[in-house]
This record gives C-alpha cells, sequence and structure tokens, in this order.
C-alpha cells in the first residue's frame, strides 16, 4: 500500500473536534522541486497488546501500545518532526505528541477502538501532515471456521503491524538530496519491548511485487503520452 502526500488538500485535525483550527503552514508550492520524482519512505503503524491475567483489574486487563516505526528499526527523526497519538477520550490527556522516537504510546484498558496518528515531517520537506488510523485489537481472533484459540495462546501479544509507503512526489530537491545522503541509524530502543516483539519487518516480496506494478504503470504511461504527442 502506498500513501501518496497531496499537497492542496486539507490538513487532517489533530483531534476530533471540529473546532480546532490546524495551524500548519500551507506547503509552499513555489519550493524547488524535483520533476518526475518520487521519494518513497517505507513505514510502519499499528498496536500490539498483552493479556495482564485473571487477576488484572477489570478496567485495565490488557496491556497496549501503539506505535509508528521504520520497517528494519531505523531512525526516521531526519524525515518526522513529530508523531501526534488521538487516544480515546475517556484517558487522561488523550492527545500525547512525540517529538523523537520511538514513536510510541503504551497504555493499559479494556476495550477496543481506532487510534488516530497524525504524522508531521520536517520543515524542509514542505508537505502537510498524514493522517492514519490504527485499530487497537486486544483479542485473538480466530480465523473463519478455525477452532477458537487455547488458553496458553491467550498469554501471546495481539499484533496489528500495517505496511505502507509514503510518497513523496516531486520532493524539494534540497529535501531529496538530505534523504539521500542520510545514513540510517537505529532507532532508540523501544520502552515498551515492543523491538523484541516486533523485530524486523521482512516485506521484500510485497516490496518486489510493488516495484513491478509501478514499473507496469510508467510504461503504460509513457506509451501513452506518445499517442496523446501524435494526435496533437
Amino acid at each position: 500500500p502506498t500513501l501518496t502526500l497531496p499537497r492542496t488538500s486539507r490538513p487532517m485535525a489533530e483531534t476530533d473536534t471540529a473546532a480546532v483550527q490546524n495551524t500548519e503552514p500551507v506547503p509552499d508550492d513555489n519550493m524547488k522541486r524535483k520533476r518526475g520524482t518520487e521519494l518513497v519512505v517505507p513505514i510502519c503503524y499499528g498496536t500490539c497488546s498483552f493479556w495482564l491475567g485473571k487477576k488484572a483489574v477489570e478496567y485495565h486487563s490488557h496491556k497496549w501500545t501503539v506505535y509508528v516505526r521504520e520497517p528494519s528499526g531505523g531512525d526516521l527523526s531526519h524525515i518526522i518532526s513529530k508523531v501526534v497519538f488521538n487516544l480515546h477520550p475517556s484517558f487522561a490527556e488523550p492527545v500525547r505528541t512525540l517529538d523523537k522516537p520511538p514513536y510510541e504510546v503504551t497504555e493499559t484498558g479494556w476495550g477496543e477502538f481506532e487510534i488516530g496518528i497524525t504524522i508531521h515531517f520536517a520543515p524542509d520537506c514542505g508537505e502537510q501532515s498524514l493522517f492514519m488510523l490504527a485499530p487497537l485489537k486486544l483479542h485473538h481472533e480466530a480465523e473463519p471456521g478455525a477452532p477458537k484459540p487455547e488458553k496458553k495462546d491467550l498469554k501471546k501479544p495481539v499484533v496489528k503491524d500495517l505496511y505502507e509507503e509514503i510518497v513523496f512526489h516531486e520532493p524539494d530537491e534540497d529535501f531529496l538530496k538530505r534523504v539521500k545522503n542520510h545514513k540510517m541509524k537505529p532507532a532508540p530502543i523501544s520502552p515498551s519491548g515492543l523491538s523484541a516483539v516486533l523485530g524486523n519487518r521482512d516485506d521484500r516480496d510485497e516490496l518486489l511485487r510493488i516495484a513491478t506494478a509501478r514499473r507496469v504503470v510508467a510504461e503504460r504511461t509513457a506509451v501513452l503520452k506518445a499517442q496523446i504527442d501524435v494526435l496533437t
């Protein structure tokens, strides 16, 4: 899946309150963009939860973490300026902002809900923020027709790890150069132990399919453009 950043759409607010004004500056379309170029940044986001056992307090039966991370455990702070997590309004301080990695929030609770995630990019990026939803899952779900999970499986983490590619279409030339020349370093170790649970994600097969699809689209686009040039 890819998330192409639009340069003209209205930015998403950081909370569900319609009256909140988004003060993020509108991207500067006068910046020097690299025409015909795309910068692709892979990310993973999602939730990881643990059942705390029969002795847990009723309304704190699970411990969970919502996160944004680089698939191989790298540090994305050269691209991301901050990540804002919007929890359920019942939580104390439901809006959590992290301006450095690891970009994650850990809490306890009993209910499932969708968590809003807003990714803000580095100032020289010149793009608006990106909003996503991460479904919080607390319980193991059996496949249709499969037997219910056994008791021993209840102690295993419930992971909802989603892979996306953020596509910067015709990025600013200076931003592109800075990112290309950046040497990726490991992200700080997660205090929640999330790194040990998730590890490094291997999406080579999926990435190959994406690359093949892009090549086919590029070839078809070139053919259509040539046909249009002939007609005009």
